[in-house]
Parts: C-alpha cells; structure tokens; sequence
C-alpha cells in the first residue's frame, strides 16, 4: 500500500482541524489547502531560521536577500567571507559568527544532519541545539517548515502568539503553559495550525 503523500496528509489534517477547532476551522476555511514545506538544502533553511530569530519578517527577507546573492546559501562561499563582510550583508555580529559555525559544520561534513529525517522530533531538537546559534525555536523551524512534521508548536514565537490573541479575540498574550494546553487541542495537526496562524497574520517566518 502507497503512503500518503506529504499534500494528502496537510489535506487530511486541514478537515480535521475543521472539526477539533470551530475558530481555527473557519479560518482554515478561507486559506486552505496551505503547504509551507520548505524546499532547499538543509543548510540553506537553518541559515534562514538564524537569520530570522528576534527580527521582523521583513527585515529578515532583506538580509537573505544579501546572502543569497553573495554566497548561494553554499557553506564554502559563507566560510570564505570574514566576519566583517558577513555583517557587511546586514548580519549581527552573533549571527555572523552562528552563521560561520554552521557553514563549518557542513564544509566538514556534507552530510552532517542527513540522518535528522529518521528521528523523533525530540531528538532532532537535541541535535540540532547541540550546535552555537540554534536555540529551541530555530529547531522547531526546521521540523516544521524543513521536515514537514505535522504535530510541532512553537509557543515562544511571536508571531503566532498574536495570531492567537486575534483569532480568539483575547486580551493579552496567555501564559507559555496556557498555550501549550490550547495547542493541545490540534493535536496531531499542530504544525498545520501554525501554518494557518501565521498566513492569517502574513508573517510567516522566513
């Protein structure tokens, strides 16, 4: 019997949300089908997540933009260029040096974080962690927007907690544990109802 491909269980997952979550499901509703899968190479998609921590989704697009057409988003080009030129394309000067550590990392071994698509998701993250610059959020970036895993929540992203805060008309940001709790409700389709929470504020992460 054939697996269902990744666009059948984002479809399955949408129908499903529909019916867990009235709200979301009516938002849902007016966007779906959404796939924001990214396509790239591992390295080039972990660049873009560090990229993007703590700064606007705008600003963050500017700035890949710049690396994008100095380096291709190739480790080698990335270890060629010194601190000074990396924070020349907008990088700070922490972002440069994670940026750097990375493209080591890769220049090492091409294949360092091929084997992440056959871990648990727990694992993926204490992996990825392991490694200066990646924190927990860029980790969870990569499991949602890099390997497609479908029951991810990140509650410390911005982003989706104002999308949260308008979709059920509240008045402030709830507690890290109350979002993890109403999360819950869209398990195994939490990644999915991010997707939906960031598109209904158009700041899905870079």
């Amino acid at each position: 019997m054939t697996a269902p491909t990744l666009a059948t269980q984002i479809a399955a997952a949408e129908a499903a949300l529909q019916k867990l979550d009235p709200k979301l499901g009516a938002l849902i509703a007016t966007q779906a089908p959404l796939n924001r899968v990214r396509e790239g190479t591992y390295f080039g998609n972990l660049t873009r997540s560090i990229v993007s921590q703590q700064i606007s989704v705008a600003a963050a697009a500017s700035i890949l933009a710049r690396i994008q057409a100095a380096t291709a988003l190739d480790p080698h080009a990335i270890i060629a260029l010194s601190a000074d030129e990396l924070r020349a394309l907008g990088l700070s000067r922490g972002k440069a040096g994670y940026i750097h550590d990375l493209a080591e990392h890769f220049v090492r071994d091409a294949a360092v974080f091929d084997h992440l698509d056959r871990l648990p998701d727990a694992q993926v993250i204490a992996e990825l962690t392991g490694v200066k610059g990646i924190g927990v959020w860029t980790a969870q970036m990569f499991l949602m927007f890099t390997l497609g895993r479908l029951d991810v929540f990140a509650p410390d992203d911005v982003g989706l907690q104002r999308a949260i805060v308008r979709l059920y008309g509240l008045d402030a940001v709830p507690p890290r544990a109350e979002l993890e709790r109403l999360s819950q409700a869209w398990h195994p389709y939490r990644t999915v109802a991010s997707w939906h929470l960031w598109a209904s504020l158009d700041k899905t992460p870079v």
